[in-house]
């Protein structure tokens, strides 16, 4: 049976329509925009795209019965910048488009439904190792939308037995990120892709701005063994690959390229979001346990994959 992905014409959409597409499942996405052919990686060939907004319940209700699935992997969103200039959009979109995914599944049948959450549900003021149990005050709007949307797909759990499963994701690094997303955390791909392509990169948070991070390889196979694992008790996971600091990017980076040129203006508005996870460290023991995930690659050869990736030799 197939996989319906929600904003799956998107960054980690493009990446998990990979993943599924080499375990030889069909991927059906759903997506307000037609991909760009220059988008890399871009979507798989042929993978059916249906054009539609998660705004919109009976476009999306449609989508969900136009195939046999076996699951709905939901990750179309509004990302952290976005929310905080626009939180009318973000509630709209994060909130309602998760219901309309609910919905969605539940009316088409679909028994389950994963959906991309983030470690931005917690707020500044929490205790390492951070675990799913961790109490979470989320001081971001792109944060609280998220949260909220977990305990709606838990009650949609409780009340009618569809099975919700949630990724808190950590930052995504990758290639071709798309800077107008508005994503809180670009640098951390950003610091890699300029020093990979020989250009300058003037850096928009603090110096001493750290987070922990998700190779998108690694979060698409997470994804992926959410989507197909027979059971996963604990219903949300944390997912992370490694704790990445600005200083201790730009160290390993210049091990590989020393030319790199970095400079820093700070945004007014993005550095002190950019402090809040700095020290932030995540356990992903639950994942490991249940799932059977850990990630793929280290800090280091994260950054060695995106410098191959980026040059085109990967």
């Amino acid at each position: 049976m197939a996989i319906l992905i929600t904003g799956g014409a998107g960054y980690i959409g493009r990446w998990l329509a990979h993943e599924l597409r080499q375990q030889e499942i069909p991927v059906v996405v759903f997506d307000r925009q037609a991909p760009d052919p220059s988008w890399r990686p871009a979507l798989p060939p042929g993978t059916p795209v249906i054009t539609g907004d998660v705004t919109d319940r009976a476009a999306l209700i449609a989508a969900a019965r136009s195939d046999r699935f076996s699951a709905l992997i939901h990750l179309a969103g509004i990302v952290t910048m976005g929310c905080e200039q626009d939180p009318d959009l973000c509630l709209r979109v994060n909130l309602g488009g998760t219901h309309n995914a609910l919905e969605a599944a539940r009316q088409a049948g679909i028994p389950r439904l994963v959906f991309a959450s983030t470690i931005s549900v917690y707020g500044p003021d929490v205790t390492s190792p951070i675990t799913e149990e961790t109490p979470a005050r989320p001081l971001t709007w792109y944060g609280q939308s998220k949260l909220l949307a977990e305990h709606l797909g838990l009650f949609y759990h409780r009340r009618f037995g569809l099975d919700f499963r949630a990724a808190r994701l950590a930052a995504i690094v990758g290639p071709s990120r798309n800077v107008a997303s508005g994503s809180a955390t670009l640098y951390t791909s950003l610091i890699i892709e300029r020093a990979a392509l020989g250009q300058p990169y003037e850096i928009d948070v603090d110096p001493e701005a750290g987070t922990p991070v998700c190779y998108a390889r690694d979060a698409a196979r997470a994804l992926a063994v959410l989507a197909t694992a027979p059971a996963a008790p604990q219903r949300i996971y944390l997912i992370s690959t490694a704790l990445a600091t600005v200083p201790r990017l730009i160290e390993i980076v210049r091990q590989r390229i020393p030319e790199a040129r970095f400079t820093f203006k700070p945004d007014p508005q993005l550095a002190p979001v950019s402090r809040i996870s700095r020290d932030w460290e995540l356990s992903i023991a639950a994942a490991e346990r249940d799932l059977g995930w850990r990630p793929a690659y280290t800090l280091e050869t994260m950054v060695d994959d995106l410098i191959a990736t980026v040059r085109g030799e990967r």
